[in-house]
């Protein structure tokens, strides 16, 4: 990902924080395990060290969507969780545990660790403050025992069929109403919540058919911010987009508009 000339004028860009996703899981599970935990220590030490503004606001760049469960560990130590509302625009739920999961991949599991659902080397950074509330937008793709996880957890989603037959307007007004006692919104934004048409989902994670639209992606993040309660945004599975440069484009383009650099004219 190569930053605007926007995004390195005005946000100040801490260090990357390095994880390998590609380790064989089934084949060494531990190992799988450990650079988890070692990758969620380094996302909240570096932006514990990066942040001594208590009125910041964060936008997360990875390759892998478990980034998360470090974005939200740090969240944990500064803010109320329960006045955060999660907004996660994805293909799959990545709401499994490892009791759950027949892959034991980390990558299905972040939004429940955030939720406060997983093993307990992965919840214990949070110190019981999780997120209460959540919505799932553009999910097509659950498997069964996670969708049980979700019930559990008053999860809210809205799949891609539901935004053909609603329309993004009305979701995210309804997202909106849920989120009304919130204090704070953070939105999460999977790349592979594409229609695959638009990006090479065999380098970002498994693709999944139908889906939204870079428009769709622009729209929603450009709705939330104006809500006035968009505290932390992050997008993930950008993964090789050196030669992808639509996918550059559409990563920058979200990012100033998350971050409200530039002049974005709209009749919201």
């Amino acid at each position: 990902f190569f930053p605007s000339n926007q995004i390195t004028k005005h946000c100040t860009i801490l260090d990357p924080v390095s994880f390998d996703i590609s380790q064989v899981v089934m084949a060494d599970p531990e190992t799988h395990i450990s650079a988890g935990i070692s990758m969620q220590q380094s996302a909240l030490d570096i932006l514990t060290r990066g942040i001594q503004d208590k009125n910041f606001e964060l936008f997360v760049i990875g390759g892998d969507h478990t980034i998360s469960i470090g974005t939200g560990a740090y969240l944990s130590t500064q803010l109320d969780m329960s006045k955060v509302g999660l907004i996660w625009v994805d293909a799959h739920g990545d709401f499994n545990t490892s009791s759950t999961s027949s892959s034991k991949s980390l990558t299905g599991y972040p939004c429940a660790i955030n939720c406060g659902l997983g093993d307990e080397y992965f919840i214990q950074p949070f110190n019981n403050n999780f997120i209460t509330k959540c919505v799932q937008i553009g999910i097509r793709d659950i498997d069964e025992l996670e969708h049980d996880n979700m019930i559990s957890k008053n999860i809210k989603t809205y799949s891609n069929t539901d935004v053909e037959h609603l329309g993004l307007r009305t979701i995210l007004d309804k997202t909106l109403e849920h989120f009304e006692d919130m204090d704070y919104i953070w939105l999460s934004i999977d790349i592979d919540s594409l229609d695959p048409i638009y990006c090479d989902q065999g380098r970002t994670d498994v693709p999944v058919c139908g889906g939204l639209t870079p428009r769709e992606l622009q729209y929603i993040t450009t709705y939330i911010k104006n809500s006035g309660k968009l505290k932390i945004t992050e997008l993930v599975q950008i993964n090789n987009t050196t030669n992808n440069f639509n996918l550059v484009s559409l990563g920058n383009r979200l990012v100033e508009i998350a971050m409200g650099l530039g002049s974005f004219r709209t009749n919201l």
